[in-house]
């Protein structure tokens, strides 16, 4: 940052504006710390506020570098920068070999869920659970170094441009300062504390602010000395966020759900407010975790994202404004993305916006987080994925959205309002959507809007949103760009090349039309390598796709059906599978079953859950499923059973499945096709009589 006299011109801008606002033009005042006790409850916002041209201070960043999590020490997910369209391969990392088939480096073959790859010095960093982290160059994708021995990584790093120096954060408890240039450990800060959560470091001027059990800390960059230590009293369930104009950190705890704002200079509460409805508690399940807060630093906010429970997926949305606030108000347990005031913790309006996310079989995660984005007038407005009126069910409801945080940014909206923007797919399509419990991830640069599905990455340019526009039958309109998909599954419709672009005929398990793949003719890759997360970040004239399963896909400005500039680094083919074997080689417990991958046996155990989605029959052996062997029933296979499938096989059963081990969402998974696959055991202790 330039510097006059040695005052950075950043916290000039800052004390300008505080005494514009003391003389009484309406922006944000500091008030009073919330009371604990009291009630959060959402209040029209009637003051209008005033928008000044924002001058970057401290942690507030306005580079084109993604350098640590969600671009910023305010997680805003927003580069002001884009290449321009269209755009061509550069690299693949952790992902394809020479001919498009898996080759992974990482030990698990994924990623850990949120990681994000970041960049800075002209290297690009991962992290990569017990690999600790990666640097690639930027130009190649080739590996420079590795650190490993510093255990387990699952947190973004973030790389710091005046030390030079990558930050990382280790289950352990440990802030690790790495030398960017060859990844040598130069110091450390330890905690004592562990968490198994995403907690990625925020680096803003003088210090490194991260989370770690139950406390936040802020640690001098330079020294790895502590500044202050802030006691939560309970476990930290996200990564701090920034607000430089009001100096707060701001974070989330759980299980009590609660807000924290502290102030930076200090280490003190400033306020602190549990802003979900009384409703819900941590068992629904109601969760911060795998979120992060959102500062909207113009306009005074921060956002916080809940998970909220399987249920709320049902709800039936409407098509206006209106009836979404009246929806919420009437279900405030339904209410997902929470507006709170930064001075204070009060919540200014309702945010009409639902929950949903890479969920299935009576499973919802914490789904997208929010995108604040600074208009060229200084105004913000947030993309997030919306929901109103299924076309199916209450899963075919959602839309990429554009919120407002005020009532002068649009002509007759308010803060909360939202407005759909019209995404081309399915292609073609003359009701396009997007399921709910399939919304994408959000990321935005200029005029660049992104989604990272769980079998693709989606891309559109913003065309039209002026003030008319947005209604559901007038929606923002937007040009469809290239999608990333995982694999092009239909080998016709075009023959595997170095570009990995395919001009039309695009389809893994879904449709595409036309763009990228990672992998040829290999199918479902991430049910294997599941991450729960797949996410854009852009950086650098860069375009970056870390995919469900964990590669990395790397695109610039160009020609995409020219080859890349620069070859990807070529990485030794997996050897080829062998064909299963064509009878069961063994009898195994359902615990064993990860181990058998590809082969066909015969699985034993108890059922303990039995779930129908409507779109399968999902045959647990633990609750919750998640992590386990399970069996999946698809629909177009319940016609050879007699009967529903989940009125068949009931929960304290014992079973014997047999078939081939696969993958789905990363557990071992047999997909059963005919009531023979499936065969009823006698209880422990009694004779085998049936």
């Amino acid at each position: 940052m330039r510097t006059v006299g040695g005052i950075r011109i950043g916290l000039l801008a800052m004390a300008l504006a505080l005494l514009v606002g003391s003389i009484g033009l309406g922006l944000p005042s500091w008030r009073g710390a919330a009371d604990p006790a009291a009630p959060i409850q959402a209040q029209a916002s009637t003051s209008p506020r005033v928008w000044l041209p924002l001058v970057v201070a401290d942690g507030a960043t306005a580079t084109a570098e993604w350098s640590q999590h969600a671009h910023n020490a305010q997680h805003t997910g927003y580069s002001p920068q884009a290449p321009a369209y269209p755009w061509q391969l550069r690299w693949i990392w952790n992902g394809a070999d020479a001919g498009g088939g898996v080759s992974k480096v990482t030990s698990g073959g994924s990623l850990p869920r949120n990681v994000q790859p970041v960049t800075g010095g002209g290297r690009v960093y991962i992290a990569a659970g017990t690999d600790g982290i990666f640097a690639l160059s930027e130009a190649t994708g080739a590996q420079l170094w590795q650190r490993s021995g510093i255990g387990d990584v699952r947190s973004t790093a973030a790389y710091d441009p005046d030390t030079r120096a990558v930050f990382v954060v280790s289950a352990n408890g440990t802030l690790y300062k790495l030398r960017a240039s060859d990844g040598a450990v130069q110091d450390s800060f330890i905690t004592g504390q562990s968490s198994p959560l995403a907690l990625p470091p925020t680096v803003i001027s003088d210090r490194v602010l991260f989370s770690m059990g139950s406390s936040v800390y802020a640690v001098n960059k330079e020294t790895m000395q502590s500044i202050w230590s802030y006691d939560a009293e309970t476990a930290v369930a996200v990564p701090p966020a920034f607000s430089p104009s009001r100096n707060l950190v701001i974070v989330a705890t759980e299980p009590d759900l609660y807000v924290h704002a502290i102030n930076n200079a200090t280490g003190t509460r400033q306020w602190r407010v549990r802003p979900v409805d009384d409703s819900r508690d941590f068992t629904d399940p109601t969760e911060y975790r795998y979120g992060w807060p959102v500062i909207a630093e113009g306009t005074g906010y921060v956002l916080i994202k809940a998970r909220l429970d399987w249920g709320t997926l049902w709800s039936d949305w409407p098509q206006t404004n209106s009836e979404m606030r009246q929806l919420l108000l009437n279900n405030p347990g339904e209410q997902a993305l929470l507006v709170l005031d930064l001075d204070d913790g009060s919540v200014p309006y309702i945010a009409n916006v639902g929950h949903g996310g890479y969920g299935d079989n009576d499973y919802m995660p914490m789904g997208p987080q929010p995108v604040v984005r600074q208009l060229e007038d200084g105004r913000e407005v947030v993309y997030i994925i919306i929901r109103a009126q299924h076309a199916y069910d209450a899963r075919w409801d959602s839309h990429f959205g554009e919120m407002v945080l005020d009532n002068t940014t649009v002509s007759g909206l308010q803060g909360g309002d939202v407005r759909f923007i019209r995404f081309d797919w399915p292609p073609g399509s003359a009701d396009p959507l997007l399921l709910t419990d399939e919304q994408p991830n959000v990321t935005m640069a200029g005029e660049y809007l992104f989604g990272a599905h769980w079998e693709a990455g989606f891309a559109m340019r913003l065309l039209d949103r002026s003030d008319g526009r947005g209604s559901f039958a007038d929606p923002i309109t937007s040009q469809r760009l290239s999608t990333v998909a995982t694999s092009q599954d239909i080998p016709g419709a075009c023959s595997f090349s170095s570009t990995h672009y395919c001009a039309s005929g695009l389809q893994n398990t879904r449709a595409y039309d036309f763009g990228f793949y990672i992998y040829y003719n290999q199918g479902t890759v991430y049910d294997q390598y599941w991450s729960s997360y797949a996410v854009w970040t852009v950086s650098n004239n860069n375009l970056y796709f870390r995919s469900t399963d964990g590669a990395i896909v790397a695109l610039t400005s160009g020609n995409p059906q020219a080859s890349p500039a620069i070859p990807a680094p070529i990485i030794a083919a997996t050897p080829p599978t062998q064909p299963p074997d064509l009878t069961p080689v063994a009898t195994i417990d359902h615990s064993e079953a990860r181990r058998w991958d590809g082969r066909l046996v015969t699985v034993t155990g108890t059922l303990r859950y039995v779930f129908n989605n409507g779109k399968q029959v999902l045959l647990g052996f633990a609750n919750p499923h998640q992590g386990a062997f399970k069996v999946l029933i698809r629909q177009a296979d319940w016609a050879s059973f007699d009967g529903v499938p989940e009125r068949l096989y009931q929960v304290g059963e014992p079973v014997a499945v047999v078939g081939i081990i696969g993958w789905y969402q990363g557990d071992p998974t047999i997909f059963v096709t005919t009531p023979t696959q499936i065969q009823r055991l006698p209880p422990a202790g009694e004779a085998d009589g049936r």
